[in-house]
C-alpha cells in the first residue's frame, strides 16, 4: 500500500521532525511504502533564526520571513515526494497514492490557505483519505471533514461532530528508547549534568535551574539554538543526570530513560504534554511554581524500575492498534524488529537468526501472545547479513530428490505397551533406542520442566528420552539447542533431532551443512501453539485442582484413539490423575480449532 502523508514536516522544530520521522518510520515497519507530501508553504518563520542570550536563557529572537524548507534530518531520514509551495501547485500533482493520511496537531482553522492541502484536496477521487488524530473545533470543521472515509482526533476534538469519533493517541508515543538509540549523536559525557530544555524566558525559571544543579552538584547544560537538531538533542537529553523542561519531547525522553526530572507548566495551554503525563499517572513532576527552592519528590520517580516502561508500551500499543483499525491493517504487517526483511507474520520464529549472529545481538522476544520474535539491539549490529542469509522464509528448502527416493514410510510400533503410551504409532521411542543405546548418540525433543513449561531439550540416556513421548501442544522454547546441536555433530557424535517442520528448516539452515551424522525427523504438525495460552492453562489447572500439575497427556488412549474416544490425563502433585473427555477440554478444543496458533 502506497500512502502519501501531510503534516507539517517542513517547520524545522523538534516537535515537527520528531513526530514526521516517527509516522513515517512507523507505516514504514508495517510494510507499507510511506511518503511525505513536500508541500511546504510560507508561513511567516525563517527556517533559521538569530538568538541573543543573556545568562543561560533566550532573551531576544529577530526572524525573518522565508519559504519552509525541511531540515536535514527530514531529508535523511524521510522518503519526500513532489517539491510544492502553493496550494495550485499541489492541486496540479498526480502522486497516485492508495491512501493519504492528514495528521496535524496544531489547532484547526478552518479559514487557512494551507487547509486545502491539510483538507486533501488535491488527492485523487479513487485514493482513501484520513484525518488522524486532528484538533477539531467548530461547524466549519464539520463540513470540510465530511468527505473523509476514516476521521479520528485528539480527546479535545472528540465532540466537534456531535456523535462518536474515535480518539487516538499522539503519534510521539510510537517512539522507542531503541529508536532514540539507533539515530541520536555519539556524544561522549564527561561529568554528570542537569538538562535544561525550557522554552519560557523566565529569570525564576533560570534561578530555579541554577539551584537544581547546585543541589546535585551538577553541571548546568542549557539547550538554545541547538535545539532543532534532532540527533543532537536526543544525544544530550538521553545521557542527563537530571531533567528540567517544559516540552513533549524533554518528558518523553524523560519518561524513555526513566530519569529523574520536572515539568514546568509554563503554559497551561499545552494540553498534548498534560494528557501524556496524566495517561503516565506522573502528574506528581508537574512544578507549577517555580520562584522557590527544587522540591525533590517533584523530581524522583515514584514508580519502581520496569513500571514506567510497562506504561508507556501500553500506551503505545494500544496507539499502535488505533493506528492499524485507521488503516485497515494488522499487526503481522508489522516488519520484524530484525536486519531480515520479512514481516511478523512471515517469521516462524525458528531462533536461526538469533542463534548466526556473531554479535549476539538478536534476542527472541515473547510478544503479547506468547510468541517469540526477534530484536535486534542496533548498538550492536554490524550489518555482516548473516541473519537474512540464514532465514528460512527467505530460502528456498524444496529439496529436489530422484524419483526412486521414498516419499512416505508408513508404520507402527508392534510393542502395545508402547504404541498405548505414544500420542500416535509409537515410532519415535524406537528411534531413541536405536540412537541412544545401539548408536550411543543424542536426541533432541520436547518435554515439560518443573513449571511445566515446554522446552527443547538433548538426551543421552533412554531415561531422559523417555520424557520426549507424547505430543506437547504449545511452541516449545528453543534457546540454545542450535549450538548444542553443532557442538555435538562437529564433534563427530551422531544426533536425532525431532522437531516440527520450520524448526528442522531453521537448523538445516543455521548449520549451512549436511552431516552425515544428523538425522532430522520432522513432525508433520497441526499448528506451533501460544506456550503463553498453554502455561496461563497449567496455571488454572493447578488452582482448580488445589495441586501443582506435573504432567498433562494431550491425547491418553485408554478409551481408544478416535476423535469420540480419547481422552486429556492430568496429573498433579499430590499424586492424583484426573482424565477428562478429549474433544470436551476447552484447551485442546481451542488447540483443534488453531485459535491458540502462530499467525506463521
Amino acid at each position: 500500500m502506497k500512502i502519501g502523508i501531510i503534516t507539517n514536516h517542513a517547520d524545522r522544530t523538534l516537535e515537527s521532525d520528531l513526530q514526521t520521522w516517527a509516522i513515517h518510520k512507523t507505516l514504514d515497519a508495517y510494510g507499507t511504502a510511506p511518503y511525505m507530501i513536500h508541500y511546504h508553504p510560507w508561513n511567516g518563520s525563517n527556517a533559521d533564526e538569530t538568538v541573543e542570550k543573556k545568562g543561560i536563557f533566550r532573551k531576544k529572537s529577530e526572524v525573518t520571513h522565508k519559504i519552509q524548507q525541511p531540515s536535514s534530518f527530514i531529508n535523511t531520514h524521510v522518503n519526500l515526494l513532489g517539491n510544492d509551495e502553493t496550494i495550485k501547485e499541489l492541486m496540479d500533482e498526480h502522486f497516485g497514492m492508495d491512501a493519504y493520511i492528514s495528521v496535524l496537531d496544531r489547532e484547526y482553522n478552518a479559514y487557512g490557505m494551507e487547509n486545502e492541502a491539510y483538507l486533501l484536496k488535491f488527492a485523487e477521487k479513487n485514493a482513501k483519505k484520513i484525518a488522524y488524530g486532528w484538533n477539531l473545533n467548530g461547524e466549519q470543521a464539520k463540513e470540510d471533514f465530511s468527505g473523509f472515509e476514516v476521521l479520528t482526533v485528539q480527546r479535545e476534538g472528540a465532540n466537534t461532530f456531535g456523535k462518536e469519533v474515535p480518539i487516538v493517541n499522539d503519534p510521539l508515543l510510537w517512539i522507542k528508547q531503541s529508536d532514540i538509540e539507533e539515530i541520536k549523536d555519539k556524544i561522549p559525557k564527561e561529568q554528570p549534568y542537569l538538562f535544561v530544555d525550557v522554552q519560557r524566558s523566565d529569570n525564576d525559571v533560570e534561578s530555579f535551574a541554577n539551584k537544581s544543579a547546585k543541589k546535585h552538584d551538577l553541571q548546568l547544560k542549557v539547550i538554545g539554538k541547538e535545539r532543532n537538531d534532532v540527533t543532537y538533542y536526543l544525544a544530550v537529553a538521553s545521557q542527563a543526570d537530571r531533567i528540567i523542561t517544559d516540552s513533549m519531547i524533554g518528558v518523553l525522553v524523560a519518561t524513555l530513560y526513566e530519569k529523574p526530572f520536572v515539568y514546568l507548566e509554563t503554559d497551561k495551554e499545552k494540553k498534548r504534554v498534560r494528557n501524556f503525563i496524566k495517561d503516565m499517572k506522573f502528574s506528581y513532576h508537574i512544578q507549577e511554581d517555580w520562584t522557590g527552592e527544587p522540591v525533590e519528590k517533584k523530581f524522583s520517580v515514584h514508580e519502581k524500575k520496569g513500571v514506567l516502561n510497562r506504561r508507556m508500551v501500553a500506551l503505545r500499543v494500544q496507539s499502535l492498534k488505533d493506528l492499524e483499525e485507521t488503516l485497515g491493517i494488522t499487526k503481522n504487517e508489522v516488519m520484524v524488529e530484525c536486519p531480515v526483511p520479512i514481516k511478523r507474520g512471515e517469521c516462524y520464529g525458528c531462533y536461526a537468526c538469533q542463534e548466526i549472529c556473531p554479535e549476539h545481538c538478536i534476542e527472541m522476544v515473547v510478544d503479547k501472545e506468547g510468541f517469540r520474535y526477534p530484536r535486534v539491539d542496533s548498538r550492536k549490529c554490524t550489518n555482516c547479513g548473516k541473519c537474512e542469509a540464514v532465514c528460512i522464509r527467505l530460502k528456498d528448502n524444496n529439496q529436489i530428490k530422484e524419483e526412486s527416493y521414498p516419499v512416505i514410510y508408513a508404520g507402527k510400533n508392534k510393542n502395545m505397551d508402547v504404541r498405548m503410551k505414544s500420542t500416535s504409532g509409537g515410532i519415535f521411542p524406537e528411534l531413541c533406542k536405536e540412537m541412544i543405546e545401539k548408536e550411543n548418540g543424542a536426541v533432541v525433543g520436547v518435554r515439560y520442566d518443573k513449571k511445566m513449561r515446554v522446552i527443547s531439550d538433548i538426551a543421552d540416556t533412554m531415561e531422559e528420552a523417555e520424557k520426549f513421548y507424547g505430543a506437547k501442544y504449545a511452541k516449545s522454547d528453543m534457546e540454545g539447542i542450535f549450538p548444542q546441536v553443532k557442538r555435538l555433530v562437529t564433534s563427530g557424535k551422531k544426533v536425532l533431532y525431532s522437531g516440527l517442520p520450520c524448526e528442522c528448516a531453521g537448523l538445516r539452515s543455521y548449520l549451512g551443512e549436511d552431516y552425515e551424522n544428523l538425522i532430522i525427523q520432522e513432525i508433520v504438525c497441526h499448528s506451533a501453539a501460544s506456550p503463553k495460552v498453554f502455561d496461563k492453562y497449567m496455571k488454572h489447572l493447578s488452582t482448580a485442582l488445589k495441586s501443582p500439575v506435573v504432567n498433562f497427556v494431550c491425547k491418553d488412549k485408554r478409551d481408544g484413539w478416535g476423535f469420540m474416544d480419547y481422552k486429556v490425563c492430568v496429573q498433579t502433585d499430590d499424586g492424583q490423575e484426573r482424565v477428562f473427555i478429549g474433544r470436551r477440554n476447552n484447551y485442546i478444543r481451542a488447540y483443534n480449532n488453531s485459535y491458540l496458533a502462530r499467525p506463521s
